[in-house]
């Protein structure tokens, strides 16, 4: 979107043309979460993992685990069931057809499965530097975040062609991405600004969710970017194509390092806060609403996050387990 862009005029997203939301009445949120399942996914003879993505196809549950280089797939119980071997999986996506969309840094690309665990394809070979974030938009195309180029690229869904390219001008390290159950509009949280993007279905700048130190944050519009244009890899990257994370924390109001970002039907925004080890939740219009899960309720370094077929909200660790919590009253 070109030319300048203010704070003093904030049109709620019902204001914009394109993006009606006058009719949403999200349901009340409880008061805090209340966590009704876990389990961890380590497996015997596994040390260490790391899970940084996680979608939910019926009753399965998908994790992108990139310290041993595979996805876990597991029944909403958390019983294990197998896994894909992928090189340095981030995140992962899954179709209502049963296609299986993982983002491999490692091979710059997309690697694509049946949810039986059959390789189909791959996407984005050549074009691709950084694959992070996945989500499928309505149509069930497949739209990547790519943290070097700082671009959202969308393949299309069966042939694998890329379709569309949209440049996150107003990113540092584009990470992970969703698209708005309600409206289309695409969010993406970003590491290098701890914020959180709020673009139209098109690509255009609606809001940044900025958060200040005297208070919880809001969503504004952006005045510009704050960087200097140049491409610098988080603190503590060894400069080689793995994604990795800056290790220092922030003020306890701010948004730190967020990382996986979701939506559910009644237009509710959730955001890993992952430093702060806690769930922000946002109304439709992007404003703060609450923290529906904190640290004090035993969440650590929360990475990735998915509504389940019984409108609960699923949280991977990275470290630890995979949570469910009832969020509505």
């Amino acid at each position: 979107m070109s030319g300048q862009m203010t704070e003093q005029s904030q049109p709620t997203l019902a204001e914009q043309g394109t993006n009606q939301e006058s009719d949403i009445h999200p349901s009340p949120l409880l008061e805090k979460a209340v966590c009704v399942h876990s389990f961890n996914p380590k497996q015997k003879g596994t040390e260490n993992i790391s899970i940084s993505g996680l979608d939910i196809y019926k009753q399965h549950i998908f994790l992108a685990e990139i310290t041993t280089n595979r996805t876990l797939v597991f029944t909403d119980e958390g019983h294990f069931q197998f896994d894909i071997k992928v090189k340095s999986p981030y995140n992962v996506a899954v179709s209502q057809t049963g296609h299986l969309y993982i983002t491999s840094p490692g091979d710059k690309c997309v690697k694509v499965y049946s949810t039986i665990g059959q390789q189909v394809t791959t996407m984005g070979q050549g074009q691709l530097e950084m694959p992070s974030g996945i989500t499928l938009n309505r149509e069930g195309h497949v739209m990547v975040c790519d943290m070097i180029e700082k671009s959202i690229f969308t393949f299309h869904a069966s042939s694998g062609q890329l379709m569309d390219i949209i440049s996150l001008s107003k990113c540092i390290y584009p990470a992970y991405i969703t698209m708005h159950s309600v409206n289309d509009n695409i969010v993406i949280s970003d590491w290098g600004t701890k914020s959180v993007h709020v673009l139209s279905p098109t690509g255009d700048q609606l809001y940044q969710y900025v958060t200040r130190d005297s208070g919880d944050g809001q969503l504004k519009k952006p005045d510009g970017d704050s960087g200097d244009g140049q491409l610098k890899k988080p603190d503590g990257d060894s400069g080689d194509d793995q994604v990795k994370k800056p290790d220092r924390g922030s003020s306890d109001v701010k948004l730190s390092v967020p990382h996986g970002v979701c939506t559910d039907n009644h237009g509710h925004i959730f955001v890993a806060d992952f430093l702060n080890h806690r769930i922000v939740a946002l109304n439709p219009q992007g404003e703060f609403v609450k923290y529906i899960v904190t640290k004090d309720d035993g969440l650590k370094y929360p990475t990735a996050l998915a509504i389940n077929p019984a409108g609960q909200l699923v949280v991977a660790e990275q470290w630890g387990k995979v949570k469910t919590f009832q969020y509505l009253q």
